[in-house]
């Protein structure tokens, strides 16, 4: 007993001695956000893994797959649930393929006068095209970043975890789109709520002033809370305008719309888009589900396009499991109609937010 007690006193002293403490107030802070390296669940895709653990939030992104957003998880009472549609899921399969690919330089179809598009034989249809300086180009529906792969410029914590990416023209690129640029996107996850900064950048060598329409199409899952009531399920935004289209592709006429009231998912038409804007604000949009979630979403940009321009371009098929907002700074057609577009000078750049509010509600 003598023994035990002279060997405890001996490994108390060198404690002291080396400074060290069992008292709470002198332990290390638990670290909230982690960033690391992570996969998809079948190994095939490599994921940049952001974590809030007070928050209990995960957010992955997948470089190789368009840089997007590619799952949102959250913890509700005992269980993580997944937000997004079809989330880390790359293999190949029929219909839409979800999560939240960025679109640039086009958000929809572009088909000039007399242009008829074939249709595959899966189902899908060819590329669009449009005219610049007298030479046709072509251009898919909803851009070509979102099939390429984007660098990694950083991966860590700082004031919350946060994951920063980049993409520069090709030849291959340029092929479609003749002009030199610089996209940067970064992510943060601070405080259970997910930051998607992106910056275009036209590069300075360029000959004239660089055009382009931008758009997320992320994708939700519904009902948001797996079982619950899709009935009771209800998206609402402040709009003010619904763009008119005609075979989908607009007219340059407007007619007044607003969901500032709320509508339940299930009364939309089934994978017919709304062209939303007139918006006061930042536009936002809300789905909420009365189990117990709440996503807000909410865009800024530096500086809007003249009008006609979408701001939310909503689309989907809620009882089918997917519903998507997409916050638009584009239009349908932009590149014939040279509407809805930003344009940057050689060397300017341009930066947008878009910011996805989560609250957790008791049912």
């Amino acid at each position: 007993m003598r023994a035990a007690t002279s060997f405890a006193t001996a490994l108390a002293l060198l404690a002291v001695a080396c400074g060290s403490s069992s008292r709470p107030e002198d332990a290390a802070p638990p670290t909230r956000y982690s960033a690391s390296h992570g996969k998809t669940p079948d190994g095939s895709v490599d994921l940049l893994v952001l974590e809030d653990s007070a928050a209990q939030t995960i957010a992955t992104v997948a470089p190789s797959k368009g840089g997007e957003l590619s799952s949102l998880r959250l913890k509700i009472g005992d269980h993580w649930i997944e937000t997004l549609y079809r989330a880390e899921d790359y293999s190949t399969q029929e219909g839409w393929t979800g999560k939240a690919p960025l679109l640039w330089p086009a958000t929809g179809r572009n088909f000039p006068p007399g242009f008829k598009p074939e249709t595959k034989p899966d189902g899908s249809i060819e590329r669009g095209r449009y005219d610049l300086d007298g030479k046709r180009y072509e251009m898919p529906g909803h851009g070509f970043v979102r099939d390429m792969p984007w660098k990694v410029e950083q991966l860590g914590v700082r004031d919350g975890a946060y994951a920063a990416l980049s993409l520069e023209d090709t030849e291959q690129t340029r092929a479609l789109y003749p002009f030199g640029f610089r996209l940067d996107v970064a992510y943060t996850l601070h405080d259970g709520d997910l930051e998607i900064a992106y910056t275009v950048a036209a590069k300075p060598d360029n000959a004239r002033p660089m055009p382009f329409s931008i758009g997320n199409h992320i994708t939700f899952n519904t009902p948001l809370i797996p079982g619950s009531d899709l009935s009771q399920v209800r998206f609402s935004t402040p709009s003010e305008r619904e763009l008119v289209k005609e075979n989908g592709l607009p007219t340059g006429a407007g007619t007044p719309r607003s969901h500032a009231d709320g509508v339940p998912l299930a009364d939309f038409e089934k994978l017919a888009a709304i062209s939303l804007t007139g918006y006061e604000s930042d536009p936002w949009m809300e789905l909420s589900d009365p189990q117990g979630l709440t996503i807000r979403l909410t865009h800024h940009a530096d500086r809007w396009p003249e009008q006609p321009f979408i701001q939310f371009n909503v689309w989907g098929d809620a009882p089918s499991g997917y519903f998507s907002p997409e916050p638009w700074v584009g239009l349908q057609q932009s590149f014939v109609l040279d509407q809805g577009m930003t344009r940057l000078q050689p060397g300017e750049s341009w930066h947008w937010k878009i910011r996805i509010d989560v609250e957790r509600t008791a049912p």
